[in-house]
């Protein structure tokens, strides 16, 4: 047992039922919790970066310049970047 596992015995009583033993504690593994947390934080930073194109397209398609073309770019490179980490990682 180390720092990925956590015991759980229950806070109702100290002292067992007469005549009956108490029952045994429960390890749980926190590992699989861990990992829920980055895949939320993962798709957390892919959503925004779909959100952040979603308003570049619309600014772009608004201003027609240059620049707001070159944001539009940018933007889709990261984001291919971030979804073939993401789906690397799977």
């Amino acid at each position: 047992m180390g720092a990925n596992d956590i015991i759980s015995i229950s806070a109702q009583s100290s002292a067992p039922p007469s005549g009956r033993p108490r029952a045994p504690a429960q390890v749980i593994a926190l590992a699989s919790y861990r990992q829920r947390v980055a895949d939320v934080e993962r798709d957390r930073a892919l959503d925004a970066e779909w959100n952040r194109l979603a308003i570049l397209v619309a600014e772009a398609l608004c201003w027609r310049d240059p620049e707001s073309v070159e944001a539009v770019g940018a933007c889709v490179a990261r984001l291919e970047r971030l979804v073939r980490a993401d789906w690397g990682a799977r």
